[in-house]
């Protein structure tokens, strides 16, 4: 029913929608991605992330319109421009789509129509909403644990933080494009985490996932993909929430100092003196947590006074 309502408005909604594929050596792919997009809309930008194959020639000729990266960089770099792209045409749906066929462009809509609808800030398309997913055993162990990550610093409950099929209305993206500072794979973590800081309204939608033949849907080795993402998350919760970043560490090293400093009493009551190693380490452990306790306050003030000069700006 809503695809059927979605092609009864097909003039409407490909004014309003712009696909964006990010897109590097994908010669042997961008072609397809690009026709089935077009059942939905007729506004596709590729972006050329510095491939070294006919990816630009070959998506010309299918009818997209091209921004080419001389240099790779990298998946995250490729998502901005597309973004930014987004934000300069007013597009009232933004939708970024792999190019390795890994998304069923059927799911477009689906994607859409929360944000045409006024429902939603984002959509994301969501793998594992239904119990019948096809994601390959290791990559979901991955996927999941970032998202867990993601979802504990941010206060989410999402599901899949990791797809790359995701819908931005206008307005998120004014909130969002500005900030985006990451240029690899940690850019799908960065989104989400800067919008839940700024109170966007995320939903999911199920999506299938599919692997085609002979195509290689990731470039990157997943353990070092994995460790890219997570270096990222720790980055922007230090950022974004640094009171939580610093202050349990400052804790932990509190903690620990009074343990130590309990058994230091008790052997300066017991023998007379106080026993030099364990008490250099309890005042190291004191002086490491009021370092962590003076960063967590600094970076929290410097925080605020941030976020006031860009709700200034934005206003």
């Amino acid at each position: 029913m809503l695809k059927e309502t979605f092609e009864s408005k097909n003039d409407l909604k490909s004014a309003e929608i712009l696909v964006c594929i990010p897109s590097y050596n994908a010669e042997s792919t961008i072609e397809n991605a690009i026709k089935i997009c077009k059942k939905f809309t007729n506004q596709i930008i590729v972006i050329n992330d510095g491939s070294s194959d006919n990816t630009e020639e070959i998506a010309r000729k299918a009818g997209a319109d091209i921004i080419t990266h001389k240099q790779n960089r990298g998946y995250g770099g490729a998502i901005k421009t597309g973004l930014e792209e987004g934000l300069k045409r007013n597009a009232k749906v933004t939708i970024t789509f792999d190019a390795d066929l890994q998304h069923d462009a059927n799911d477009i809509p689906k994607v859409a129509e929360p944000i045409l609808s006024n429902i939603a800030d984002i959509v994301i398309g969501s793998r594992f909403l239904e119990d019948s997913d096809d994601v390959k055993p290791y990559r979901k162990f991955g996927i999941k644990f970032i998202t867990k990550l993601v979802n504990s610093f941010s206060g989410s409950d999402i599901k899949d933080a990791e797809s790359g099929l995701r819908g931005y209305s206008l307005d998120s993206l004014k909130v969002i494009v500005p900030s985006l500072e990451t240029e690899g794979m940690g850019m799908s973590a960065e989104i989400l985490l800067k919008a839940a800081v700024s109170k966007l309204k995320i939903i999911e939608v199920a999506r299938k996932e599919m692997y085609p033949e002979n195509v290689q849907t990731s470039s990157q080795n997943p353990l070092r993909h994995g460790l890219t993402v997570i270096l990222t998350i720790f980055k922007l919760v230090v950022e974004t929430k640094p009171l939580l970043a610093f202050g349990i560490p400052s804790i932990l090293f509190f903690v620990s100092s009074i343990i130590s400093s309990i058994f230091v009493i008790d052997f300066y009551n017991n023998i007379g003196r106080l026993p030099l190693g364990m008490t250099v380490f309890t005042v190291l452990l004191v002086s490491i947590g009021f370092f962590f306790l003076l960063a967590a306050m600094i970076l929290y003030v410097l925080s605020r006074i941030s976020y006031r000069v860009n709700y200034a700006t934005k206003r």
